[in-house]
C-alpha cells in the first residue's frame, strides 16, 4: 500500500485520546450490559431516579462477562470493517496492518482480545509499558496481531 509511507505510527498520547473517547461508548456498552441482565434475571427495578440493575453474583458475572464481549466485539469489527472506532476516527488514526494493508477479522480479533492484557494490571500500565518500549509504539495486542497504528 501506498499510503504506508505517508503513514506515521502513533504515540501513546494521541492513542490514549482516542481510548479516552472510546471509554464513553464502553460505559455506554456496560450500561446496555448491566440492564440487559438485569432485566433478564428479574434484577432490574424502575425507581423515582430511574432505572436500577443492582446485580451480585452470577448476575454481575454475567453482566461483566457481557460487557467486556460487547466492548471487544466494538473495536473487534469497526477496526475490522473502517480501520478505527469512533475514538480513533476522531482524533484521525486508523490501525493498519504492519505492511499498510487493510486489517482481517481474524488480525482484529486478535489485537483486541489482548486489549484485556494490555488493559491489566491498572488502566493499560502493561500497554503503556510495551508502547514505550517499541520504536513503533506498538502495544503486545499490537505486537501478536501484527498491526500498527499510524496517522496519514
Amino acid at each position: 500500500m501506498t499510503g504506508l509511507q505517508t503513514a506515521r505510527d502513533c504515540g501513546v498520547g494521541i492513542r490514549g485520546v482516542a481510548m479516552a473517547i472510546d471509554s464513553v461508548v464502553w460505559f455506554g456498552l456496560f450500561l446496555v450490559a448491566t440492564t440487559a441482565i438485569g432485566a433478564a434475571t428479574g434484577e432490574l427495578q424502575t425507581t423515582a431516579e430511574g432505572i436500577q440493575s443492582n446485580l451480585e453474583g452470577t448476575p454481575a458475572q454475567m453482566a461483566l462477562g457481557l460487557w467486556l464481549g460487547l466492548a471487544i466485539g466494538y473495536h473487534t469489527l469497526l477496526e475490522w470493517l473502517f480501520g478505527r472506532t469512533i475514538g480513533k476516527y476522531l482524533v484521525s488514526i486508523q490501525v493498519v496492518n504492519t505492511d499498510g494493508s487493510s486489517l482481517s477479522l481474524w488480525r482484529s480479533l486478535v489485537r483486541n482480545l489482548l486489549r484485556i492484557v494490555d488493559w491489566l494490571p491498572l488502566f493499560y500500565a502493561l500497554g503503556i509499558l510495551s508502547m514505550l518500549v517499541s520504536s513503533e509504539y506498538r502495544r503486545l495486542g499490537d505486537r501478536l496481531g501484527r498491526t500498527r497504528v499510524v496517522r496519514r
